[in-house]
């Protein structure tokens, strides 16, 4: 039974209570544990990142402002969940992930507020005129800062894609989180740190004098004075880096940790249902002999079911079922534990290789993604079958030999026999036979004419006419088969008007875009990606279609497809993301310079996302994507942060635009380092504890973040420096003039 309700359970129990004798009810996947799991799994990772964040901040805050920012996590998560409550936001591992990558955000609101508190209470302000300045002073540059952070997921709730589809609830998420902590940052934490932090007043000490801040504005007056210097070197940086991408695998999404693994079988067109019984009859028995977990065998298969003639229920959003056929059966297998199942597959698949040569086996995980029906997929488009096949045939030599691919086969399946008849059209118009009464004949004789109805109460059983087994089966019977003309109302035999040739011919036709196409798929040895096959097979296809005639040509299917269309429907949308984020900064700056600087800065968190994923030996995905789209929100937030305080010290502090710049960015470097240890603190458990499929996203988050919030402390003042051509020669900094 494939269970979906969470009241199944209690059904059967009532059931066997009914129908104690004889009855035995087997669970092969309930998904509402299934699904209760991956919640509790999120909710600790979620819960691990609470407790990380919080230690970070009471390291370098101190136990009451740590406190004061910390207090914002839970207050704006339940104030998060009352308002995707009104919205009918689920929790799923999506909007759970979302929550942890949120985390590490919410919290940087805080920490500007509460820095900015401190900072004013030193230099001798009350603590409450610091707090209502300080929040005056950051309303706006944090509303845009959390605004252009969830319009940076903007596009993956736009995408018009299945995959858009599945992580849609990352922008919904993200948006609704940060804007209850802008809203709590602005009320809570202001009235916290009235009632809790303790700042000493020194407004002659600014607390810039430490060994740590001298060295960093050591190293960022020697970039400033050597602007073309740091610019070509950022530059070498990144183009070394983009040149690694190169060594990074592609997987569109990654395989699946579930404990099942799926197998379709199929038989040649034609094949009776019968006979696919016996097949799949056969592979369960070698499953329970060989597989199936015992007193002797701890680890392997714990149960599977199976479906003759039909693909089964859609028992995960990600599968598609095939449609009804004899020939084709579906089984779904559990096992102890989802590292040992390549093992199994291809001990199964070894088996029905050697016992059934006709039988075509595919073996796979259950995709995380959306549902793809082979990783490797060539089309060959045309008009004419023969010359099709031909390139067919020539491309499946070449997959066969190139390494990783497995299974190779098409979706026209074997050819089978068929009977051609050809009607001699002089010898039956003298007959007085046309071709519709050939057919009818035909019919009768071997599929059957439905000639009335047998009513038997409520029922309607069609009575069909149709000649007996031996004759349809025997080639002499069938020649000497009666055609009946309408016209005479004599009958003639076959073989007077028409001749009949056994020929072999494909099983089915299919067409697309009105051409016949052939899909030749290929399943992947553990190791390989689609992305690695693929690079081998393209440019053998581009010669070979070199030489093709005109109107055929191939196409890339399977997961090379599929990702190409998710990142097409986001990268669609990134335009309409692009332009809110560009708006709301140039109405925060009230500039096109200062925005500019902050989009010339996004591209160097890919550094870091490089960098990590090399050395965490991950992979280049979907999902990496979101992270590296998420990336640039974190990254726009830190330098709205650092050129709003240049503004300020420049505007209202009536500093000169030298010191204004040094000064900024000293006074906003522990909040900038701050927010990006919250935030990498946040995602660790979700690398470590996430699974497959959410790592290479934090992943990405975690070594982008890191290497760009390093970058941005200083190619921000240089690129300010730059474009509002501010000189640095003979500039000497004096903290006792600040």
């Amino acid at each position: 039974i494939i269970a979906l309700g969470e009241n199944v359970k209690a059904t059967i129990a009532r059931l066997q209570t009914i129908y104690p004798i004889g009855i035995e009810f087997d669970f092969v996947a309930f998904q509402p544990d299934e699904v209760d799991k991956k919640v509790d799994d999120f909710v600790g990772n979620l819960r691990q990142a609470i407790i990380v964040v919080v230690a970070v901040m009471l390291l370098f805050l101190g136990l009451r402002t740590g406190l004061v920012v910390a207090s914002l996590i839970p207050m704006a998560i339940i104030m998060a969940f009352l308002v995707m409550s009104v919205f009918k936001i689920g929790l799923d591992q999506v909007s759970l992930a979302s929550l942890i990558i949120a985390l590490g955000l919410l919290v940087d609101n805080a920490i500007v507020m509460v820095e900015s508190i401190m900072v004013q209470m030193s230099e001798g302000k009350s603590a409450v005129q610091a707090s209502v300045d300080s929040a005056s002073e950051l309303r706006f540059p944090l509303l845009v800062a959390s605004l252009t952070t969830a319009a940076a997921f903007l596009p993956m709730f736009l995408a018009e894609s299945t995959t858009g589809e599945y992580v849609a609830p990352l922008f919904k998420v993200v948006t609704i989180t940060l804007l209850c902590s802008w809203i709590l940052c602005l009320t809570m934490i202001p009235w916290l740190a009235v009632r809790f932090v303790k700042v000493k007043s020194d407004p002659e000490k600014r607390g810039y004098d430490s060994r740590f801040y001298q060295r960093y504005r050591g190293t960022l007056i020697f970039a400033l004075k050597h602007r073309a210097l740091s610019v070509a070197l950022i530059l070498v940086v990144f183009v070394i880096a983009m040149t690694g991408f190169g060594y990074v695998p592609q997987i569109f999404f990654p395989r699946s940790d579930k404990t099942f693994f799926k197998a379709e079988f199929e038989l040649p067109l034609g094949t009776s249902i019968e006979r696919t019984e016996d097949v799949v009859a056969g592979i369960g028995d070698f499953i329970k002999d060989e597989l199936l977990v015992g007193p002797d065998r701890s680890e392997g298969v714990t149960s599977w079911v199976s479906y003759i003639g039909e693909g089964g229920p859609r028992f995960v959003g990600a599968f598609d079922p095939e449609p009804p056929s004899p020939n084709y059966a579906f089984a779904l297998v559990n096992t102890t534990s989802y590292k040992p199942i390549d093992d199994y597959m291809a001990r199964i698949d070894s088996f029905a290789f050697e016992r059934y040569p006709d039988l075509t086996t595919t073996l796979t995980r259950v995709e995380v993604g959306p549902p793809i029906q082979a990783p490797v997929q060539v089309r060959i488009l045309g008009r004419d079958s023969d010359v099709i096949f031909a390139i067919v045939d020539r491309l499946k030599q070449h997959i066969q030999a190139t390494p990783g691919t497995r299974n190779i086969t098409d979706d026209w399946g074997r050819r089978a026999k068929k009977l051609l008849v050809k009607v001699n059209q002089p010898r039956a118009r003298r007959a007085g036979v046309t071709s519709q009464d050939i057919a009818l004949s035909l019919q009768a004789g071997l599929s059957g004419l439905e000639m009335s109805d047998f009513r038997e109460r409520d029922e309607l059983i069609p009575i069909t006419l149709r000649s007996v087994a031996a004759d349809r089966q025997d080639m002499g019977k069938l020649e000497s088969l009666n055609v009946y003309a309408q016209a005479t109302g004599q009958s003639v035999p076959l073989k007077q008007v028409a001749d009949i040739e056994v020929v072999w011919e494909p099983a089915k036709i299919i067409r697309r875009d009105r051409l016949r196409t052939v899909t030749v798929s290929s399943s992947l040895r553990p190791g390989f990606t689609a992305f690695q096959v693929l690079d081998q097979i393209t440019p053998w296809l581009e010669q070979e279609s070199a030489n093709w005639e005109l109107g055929y040509r191939y196409e890339l299917g399977g997961e090379v497809e599929t990702s190409g269309k998710a990142n097409k429907s986001i990268g669609e949308k990134l335009p309409i993301a692009g332009l809110i984020i560009t708006m709301l900064l140039v109405f925060q700056f009230n500039s096109i310079r200062r925005p500019l600087i902050i989009m010339l800065t996004i591209p160097l968190g890919l550094i870091g996302v490089v960098i990590g994923l090399l050395v965490a030996r991950s992979y280049f995905g979907f999902m990496t994507l979101l992270g590296i789209i998420a990336l640039s929100g974190i990254v726009i937030n830190n330098a709205i942060v650092l050129l709003d305080r240049i503004r300020i010290e420049i505007e209202e502090n009536g500093l000169e635009p030298t010191r204004a710049i040094v000064h900024a960015a000293q006074r906003r470097l522990r909040p900038i380092l701050l927010t990006t240890a919250t935030t990498v603190s946040g995602l660790l458990p979700l690398w470590l504890g996430g699974g497959p499929m959410w790592e290479p996203m934090a992943i990405s988050i975690i070594f982008g973040l890191v290497f760009a919030t390093v970058l941005t402390l200083g190619i921000v003042p240089v690129l300010y420096s730059l474009l509002f051509r501010v000189s640095f020669k003979g500039f000497s900094y004096d903290p006792v003039v600040t």
